[in-house]
């Protein structure tokens, strides 16, 4: 057991530049900071990666072989990664410009060969399947290796190619993203976000992943509120919810006499207790008492009814007065 966990400790998460995607190895002896260079062993071959942490134990649970890191990157390896990757830069060139040649419905994302030279890997994107055979062909009898055609998604080209986003970071895909998770637009509906494609879409054309970040969160928040036409009962009477506010929990709500509210959550009640609360509302209007002269409704003296009819008889002249002023002279 003690083994076990010593080996443990010295794994290492590395991602390859091409692909979006975090990979165990076994760093031996080797002393490995976050950010380092290594060279690794793949089945492809050997390939130039970067350490991007130490994964937990548990992750280093059920993994029936773990690769070695070969070692880290030295001022020779270095070198030659800078004349391999002048070589992508001329391969990428030459398979674009065969494709426009063959007027084939593709485009040439990324090139990429590995360490050792025995394979090259030249990623695309399309709409659908496309027949490269004899591009395949040309590839071949210029550089006399391994060559790979690999189509890809727009999010995959996306991580590859990196980029700013509407937030102004980079994409987080070719930043720290280990994976694609599935989004859907009710992500967005949930955080109460304007269902635009041009607000919620990234650079890729798809849903953005950050919609995913705090869905747990909304989805809690979320179920404590009634949904918008639910019928719901206040202290102010039966009402319908209109809108709610999830980061607030609040909502607002019409009443039966068309009246707009802004209540909380916690002010919601049952049927049985808005029953309780209206029969325990006084309705009897010897209760009613003014507010001033706290004197019951039914106890208070008769206006006079003279002085009414005087009233709206002044007021009656008065209107008269002033129609005939502002008739012209």
């Amino acid at each position: 057991m003690e083994n076990n966990i010593e080996k443990a400790k010295k794994l290492v998460c590395v991602r390859f530049p091409a692909i979006p995607m975090s990979y165990i190895f076994d760093a031996q002896d080797l002393e490995l900071n976050t950010g380092d260079m290594v060279l690794v062993n793949t089945e492809a071959g050997l390939a130039v990666a970067k350490v991007i942490g130490i994964p937990p134990e548990e992750e280093a649970v059920g993994l029936d072989e773990i690769k070695p890191v070969v070692r880290k990157l030295t001022d020779g390896d270095k070198e030659k990664l800078e004349a391999i990757q002048a070589k992508e830069k001329e391969c990428f060139v030459f398979c674009a410009e065969r494709i426009r040649s063959r007027d084939l419905p593709m485009k040439l994302t990324r090139v990429e060969q590995m360490f050792d030279g025995t394979k090259i890997t030249f990623s695309f994107v399309a709409e659908g399947r496309v027949d490269f055979r004899d591009l395949l062909k040309d590839l071949v009898e210029r550089y006399r290796t391994r060559i790979e055609l690999r189509q890809i998604g727009s999010r995959q080209e996306s991580a590859m190619l990196g980029g700013i986003g509407s937030c102004g970071r980079e994409l987080c895909c070719a930043v720290y993203l280990t994976g694609f998770q599935r989004i859907s637009v009710k992500m967005a509906k949930n955080q109460n976000m304007t269902l635009n494609p041009t607000k919620i879409s990234g650079l890729c054309g798809k849903l953005k992943c950050c919609l995913a970040y705090e869905k747990e969160s909304y989805s809690n928040l979320i179920d404590n509120l009634p949904k918008p036409g639910k019928r719901v009962f206040v202290e102010q009477g039966e009402a319908f919810v209109v809108s709610i506010n999830i980061i607030n929990q609040t909502f607002v709500a019409k009443l039966t006499d068309r009246r707009f509210i802004k209540c909380k959550v916690s002010e919601i009640m049952t049927e049985e207790e808005f029953r309780q609360l209206g029969d325990q509302r006084p309705t009897d209007l010897s209760r009613l008492r003014d507010p001033l002269l706290d004197i019951p409704v039914n106890e208070r003296a008769p206006a006079d009814p003279d002085k009414q009819k005087a009233k709206r008889r002044r007021s009656s002249r008065q209107r008269n007065s002033r129609k005939k002023r502002s008739k012209p002279s």
